[in-house]
């Protein structure tokens, strides 16, 4: 089976219990090669760091950086410059492969993941 390479932006509360639940995921072939969180000294970065995830202070850097090594980036920064960002630097790099996925399809997963059973954070 492949692996699917995931990169999260954004490390808040949604972001870093979604982090946990990719982390995981680890079994079933998903791999969160990425993160982009400003703030270093939070939790969420250091278990990224410690399963051997890129660190990076801005999404738009590690997109820029990784380019197609991604193949879905969860953008969980909930700020709409930043996703257009994302989007423009895609077309810049002629990048088909990369899937830009908003809260929207986090929130989707999670609701299939843990079957409604478990609120999605706020």
């Amino acid at each position: 089976m492949r692996t699917v390479k995931v990169a999260i932006a954004g490390l808040g509360r949604v972001g870093s219990v979604f982090l946990d639940a990719l982390l995981e995921a680890a079994p079933y072939n998903i791999k969160v090669v990425a993160v982009a969180e400003p703030r270093e000294d939070i939790e969420s970065v250091r278990k990224a760091k410690e399963v051997g995830a890129g660190y990076f202070k801005d999404a738009r850097n590690m997109l820029r950086a990784m380019g197609d090594e991604i193949d879905v980036l969860f953008d969980l920064t909930g700020d709409a410059v930043i996703r257009t960002e994302l989007h423009d630097i895609l077309s810049e790099q002629g990048n088909r492969h990369t899937i830009i996925a908003p809260e929207r399809i986090a929130y989707l997963i999670w609701a299939l993941i843990t079957k409604g059973q478990a609120v999605y954070p706020r």
